[in-house]
């Protein structure tokens, strides 16, 4: 038997329709004013192709409510008997662009890479 060959499959990150239907609750934290927002998963605009959350964060599509400046951070909340933080994406972490970068590299639908994303910009 033929063992595969590189470092296993990065864990799979969740997509905003995930988050949709599972109705998990996204906190965006903005820094500058300290504002922290609670979001439903429910409420998330409809995107037919299968975005990740940290890319939209990358992109800066969550915004501050009163400063309106990209978030500082995001976490992704399962919600049940107990929350269970999923994700966490904030500015500063280490290997944040290192997750994304694992995670496009084994999309089998999408086949992003850093230069199809800079590009985009």
């Amino acid at each position: 038997m033929h063992k595969p060959v590189g470092p296993p499959a990065p864990p799979r990150l969740t997509t905003i329709q995930a988050a949709r239907r599972q109705d998990m609750l996204l906190r965006v934290t903005c820094e500058p004013c300290g504002r922290i927002q609670s979001v439903e998963g429910s409420t998330l605009p409809v995107i037919p192709l299968a975005v990740a959350l940290g890319e939209l964060w990358l992109a800066g599509r969550f915004r501050c409510g009163s400063c309106g400046r990209p978030a500082s951070s995001l976490e992704v909340i399962e919600r049940g008997q107990v929350q269970v933080t999923l994700e966490r994406w904030g500015l500063g972490e280490p290997f944040v662009a290192e997750r994304l970068r694992r995670h496009w590299r084994h999309d089998p639908y999408d086949r992003r890479d850093w230069p199809a994303w800079f590009r985009r910009r």
